[in-house]
């Protein structure tokens, strides 16, 4: 029997730039915690956060990686954690109002609860196949979740209708992914007999 494929290991220079997004989000927490005086702490974080999540996507692009393998559904929830940690730090230690932070992170409250109905109902994955990587839709919702964070460490006015923009990008990037999901479902459905 021959080895699994390489890009489809666990251990990879991408994936090992997602997972570092875990830890980020705890030294999210002690860079908030030095105070607004401080500001360019969390922001380095967050900083260091984008960088590792553009370069896993460049990285694996260019080994040709196999883009339904590991790296397609890590990349995504370390994302989803990373951006979880760092709210719960923004409301813990800045006292940001929960529902700036829900229109910052409803793409993910509505995202978990259908993926986790995805992944226990037989029915639906014969005939929705759900495509992990990001879109640009879905990438343009996460960068400006990273803005209205960044508006609300500053405390600045445009926090508000950033978190609306990650809003409405959100709903409109978790529609593409339903769209992918039935797209791609049709296509490996199996053809129906005819009079069937």
């Amino acid at each position: 029997m021959s080895p699994a494929p390489t890009n489809d290991r666990f251990l990879t220079l991408p994936n090992a730039l997602s997972l570092s997004r875990l830890p980020l989000g705890g030294v999210f927490w002690a860079a908030l915690a030095a105070g607004p005086q401080r500001a360019e702490l969390p922001f380095a974080v967050l900083a260091a956060a984008a960088t590792t999540d553009v370069l896993d996507g460049w990285i694996a692009r260019r080994r040709g990686t196999n883009p339904a393998g590991v790296g397609s559904w890590l990349d995504p929830i370390c994302d989803k954690v990373f951006v979880a940690s760092v709210l719960v730090a923004l409301y813990v230690q800045r006292r940001a109002p929960l529902g700036l932070l829900a229109l910052i992170v409803t793409r993910e409250l509505l995202q978990l609860p259908m993926a986790l109905v995805y992944r226990t109902s037989a029915t639906l994955r014969r005939w929705l196949r759900y495509d992990f990587r990001a879109s640009i839709l879905g990438k343009s919702a996460t960068v400006v979740q990273f803005l209205a964070v960044s508006a609300i460490i500053l405390d600045a006015e445009a926090s508000w209708r950033l978190a609306i923009m990650a809003f409405v990008l959100g709903l409109c990037a978790l529609g593409d992914y339903i769209r992918r999901a039935i797209v791609i479902g049709k296509r490996h459905s199996p053809p129906q007999e005819p009079g069937a």
